[in-house]
């Protein structure tokens, strides 16, 4: 057994982002321009803007669309009935209504050929979302509402650093949203990012920036301690020591809320020497992902998603879906033994959680495939710090169990 634990997931800081965050505390909001051009030319992109969660970085994207559509009862948004929670959200805070697609089981994506059923007058817009940094099937879904006045927005937030033919996922659609919150890819604590192509959008883009409210800056440097006490706390030795206060502060309960403002110079400072080495937190990610899937592919009992042709997915988890529950529960036992973690994310679908989404007059499931995930879904973390000992250490479990 080992007593060290390994967090599931996090960014890797280092003393440096400690100092850079602190000396971005001190500079103008220049710095985060500076950054925003940088991560323009590391998503190839003309337009991006920076906000204080992937959430309000959604919910100002529907404050544009509605700005732009051309009927008003268009107020219908179309995403997967698998997914997490807090979509629903912005969702409701800007008036509209979310409209749920079943997923599918080879991809753990929206279910592309079901989305056209869903489509109505009503409808304003499709959000694909890249669950877990596994890439969805934009194209088709571009291509189905082509001559349409429906809009498409690709929800990156837990795919940053994912690409299919070397273009990043969220860059796709005429609009695209990813997380730097705790827990996703790359963070700065907490942080939005939006992109968009039409240059005509811009100033009401910017309309929608400019009406959030600044911090104060007693509260930009309590966000400065809680980076502090998060950069011990994904580290191994201070996370098994502290882990029961740590444990505290995980996300266990659902969202009733979200705060917006703008981002703030001391994640733009953060941010920027973050960035000095993104390539590797992305390609730890990709071959980390590339081995789990080797331990898990063509095993009975273990379904993975199929991943598409010239895609490098950035997992943010890797998801294995386990036919059998308590086989799942003796993996998941003998991962801990070694000091790691693995999770089970949304135990429900959607219309489980909130049945006014079940919209169907029939007693059966509407979206079988989307409870199923929920139910027998594993993810296992790859980020930067899990290495090939780690690796080994899953593959034995997982030969373990299949040998018992």
């Amino acid at each position: 057994m080992n007593f060290i634990k390994m967090p599931t997931a996090g960014t890797p800081y280092r003393c440096s982002d400690l100092f850079f965050a602190k000396l971005g505390m001190f500079r103008s909001r220049r710095i985060i321009d500076e950054f925003s051009e940088l991560l323009k030319n590391y998503l190839r992109v003309d337009h991006l803007a920076l906000v204080n969660s992937g959430t309000t970085a959604n919910a100002i994207i529907y404050k544009v669309l509605k700005d732009i559509r051309k009927r008003a009862e268009q107020i219908e948004v179309i995403l997967p009935a698998y997914t997490a929670p807090s979509l629903l959200l912005p969702i409701e805070a800007e008036g509209l209504k979310a409209v749920l697609v079943d997923i599918d089981p080879e991809t753990f994506n929206l279910d592309v050929k079901k989305i056209k059923a869903k489509i109505s007058e009503n409808t304003l817009a499709i959000m694909p979302i890249h669950m877990f940094g596994l890439p969805c099937e934009v194209d088709s879904i571009l291509e189905m509402i082509h001559d349409t006045d429906i809009f498409v927005l690709e929800d990156g937030a837990s795919a940053l650093g994912t690409q299919v033919n070397n273009q990043h996922i969220g860059t796709r659609a005429p609009f695209g949203f990813y997380s730097m919150n705790r827990g996703k890819n790359v963070s700065t604590l907490a942080g939005g990012i939006i992109t968009w192509k039409d240059s005509d959008l811009t100033p009401i883009f910017e309309h929608y920036l400019n009406e959030l409210e600044a911090l104060s800056p007693l509260a930009v440097f309590v966000m400065f301690l809680k980076f502090s006490a998060l950069t011990l706390a994904v580290r191994p030795l201070p996370y098994t020591v502290l882990n029961r206060l740590i444990s505290q502060f995980k996300y266990t309960t659902l969202h009733t809320h979200f705060d917006s403002f703008p981002y703030t110079p001391m994640q733009a400072g953060l941010g920027l020497n973050l960035w000095k080495r993104i390539e590797y937190l992305d390609q730890k990610r990709i071959t980390n992902g590339i081995a789990l899937g080797k331990t898990f592919e063509n095993r009975a009992g273990f379904k993975i998603a199929s991943i598409p042709d010239g895609a490098e997915v950035a997992f943010n988890q890797y998801p294995v879906v386990m036919s059998d529950l308590d086989q799942r529960a003796n993996l998941m036992q003998c991962i801990e033994k070694q000091g790691l973690e693995a999770t089970t994310l949304y135990d429900h679908p959607l219309h489980h959680i909130f049945p006014n989404l079940d919209d169907s007059d029939s007693t059966s499931d509407p979206f079988p495939e989307a409870t199923y995930l929920a139910e027998h879904l594993l993810l296992i973390p790859p980020h930067a710090q899990i290495q090939k000992k780690h690796i080994k250490i899953f593959q034995e479990c997982v030969n373990s169990i299949s040998r018992a």
